[in-house]
């Protein structure tokens, strides 16, 4: 007797055990991830509170890679919203791991019963909850991958419009180092034109060259201030935060790229979040085709208890089916199988996209390597050692202003296109390490996550 009581508590049991799906994709799972693919977090659970500030991030030694990274996860908003994405799916996930509430009605009095009251318990929540909270998980960790995702884009961006401001901080020390080799150049044009060394003509072309390099010098200024403006938005700095000369700074070149292809391809196809989530996408929609399969059936168990002045309490037990006689819920099976033919297509095209974006970064990087390379090694050294050549020359008298003209124009487009190139070659580790999913550090070590 004993035994049939607790067969109940027992079935009930085993199907509550079997509805307990699982997701660790949370923001500690998130910090944990951020960290150790870019060195950085998203403030955890400070994030729901407020915004805040990095530890050891300050502006007034300049910003460099590890530091702007830092204020981007922790200031991003569109990073804010992802993580309440994370923790929406984790609370539909926790709705899916438990049954359906018991409904009571209650009936006042009419004729001889006085009060009727009736508990319908909707069994069928039971069956269904194996595969609807393993659908909500897998939910929950695409959401969380996703997340991911997002916060890697978000990096890069703010890698980039990183990268933009020390180009132009390089460009605009060019132009005033130019700028200050045109006024000495037209200061000597100046005097050798009243001592009669010079004709006027040249000593004007001169002039006119300082005036245009000062412009230019101007204009590089201002470019500084509207990249520092649009990296500060893009790291959602306050007008307090914002104030002041910082700088963008870097340690060093950047860092030659020498990892061969294949092992790149292969480290994105583990490492990138995007291509994971579209994976488990697959597994939530088997899922939930299992859900809708078992919703076929609707069974719940009614309990009925009545009172009367006549004949007292009374008590009766039944169910509700619902009868399937006009489909075994077609619509909801085949949206369900046609969902997972899509994620199954999506998944192809992740990939391809992956393999694609890795493919063109690589090729990037290793173009700005060598165009750098090239260019510091052939380029630059003659069009200076020509520039000292023609400055001699001209001091001494041997040499036209039109030469000297020249060939600082010449050396002033020399140096801008070096800037350009180291940018490119920043530009581009930043653009392969997004689509390899991490650092190029970890593709080293062989890691997996």
């Amino acid at each position: 007797m004993r035994a049939q009581s607790l067969f109940p508590v027992l079935l009930v049991s085993w199907w509550l055990t079997s509805g307990c799906a699982s997701s660790s994709r949370d923001r500690a799972w998130l910090d944990a991830q951020l960290n150790d693919r870019l060195g950085g977090t998203t403030g955890g659970e400070d994030a729901r509170r407020a915004v805040r500030w990095p530890e050891d991030v300050t502006l007034e030694d300049g910003l460099d890679e590890r530091e702007v990274v830092a204020l981007a996860l922790t200031r991003s908003p569109m990073l804010r919203a992802d993580l309440a994405r994370i923790d929406a799916a984790r609370a539909s996930l926790d709705e899916a791991n438990r049954p359906a509430n018991p409904q009571l009605s209650l009936m006042g009095p009419f004729g001889p019963v006085t009060a009727v009251a009736t508990l319908l318990a909707p069994l069928e929540s039971l069956w269904q909850m194996p595969d609807r909270a393993a659908a909500a998980a897998r939910d929950a960790d695409a959401a969380g991958e996703s997340a991911l995702m997002s916060a890697l884009t978000i990096a890069r961006d703010a890698r980039l419009l990183h990268v933009e401001l020390a180009l132009a901080q390089d460009r605009a020390a060019v132009r005033t180092a130019l700028r200050m080799a045109a006024d000495e150049l037209a200061r000597v044009g100046e005097v050798r034109a009243r001592l009669g060394e010079a004709t006027p003509l040249e000593a004007e072309l001169l002039a006119v060259d300082a005036s245009n390099a000062i412009d230019a010098a101007t204009i590089a200024d201002n470019d500084v201030i509207m990249a520092r403006a649009r990296l500060s938005a893009a790291l959602a700095l306050d007008d307090a935060q914002t104030s002041g000369d910082w700088r963008a700074v870097f340690e060093g070149e950047t860092a030659v790229v020498d990892v061969a292809l294949d092992q790149l391809l292969a480290a994105a196809r583990s490492l990138r979040p995007d291509a994971r989530a579209a994976e488990i996408a697959i597994d939530a929609a088997a899922s939930r085709a299992g859900w809708e399969r078992s919703r076929v059936i609707a069974l719940g168990a009614l309990v009925e208890g009545q009172w009367s002045e006549a004949i007292g309490p009374s008590l009766r037990v039944g169910a509700r089916l619902d009868l399937p006689i006009f489909g075994l819920n077609p619509g909801g099976i085949g949206r369900a199988e046609a969902e997972i033919l899509r994620a199954t297509a999506l998944l192809d095209v992740t990939i391809q996209t992956v393999a694609s974006e890795v493919r063109v970064a690589h090729a990037r990087a290793l173009q700005a390597e060598r165009s750098r390379r090239l260019f510091d090694a052939e380029v630059l050294p003659s069009l200076e050692a020509s520039l000292r050549m023609a400055q001699a020359g001209f001091l001494a008298g041997d040499a036209p202003s039109l030469i000297v003209l020249d060939v600082l124009r010449r050396i002033s487009e020399a140096r801008l296109r070096r800037a350009d190139l180291v940018a490119e070659a920043r530009r581009a580790r930043a653009e392969l390490e997004r689509a390899i999913g991490g650092r190029l550090a970890r593709v080293t070590r062989q890691e997996t996550p």
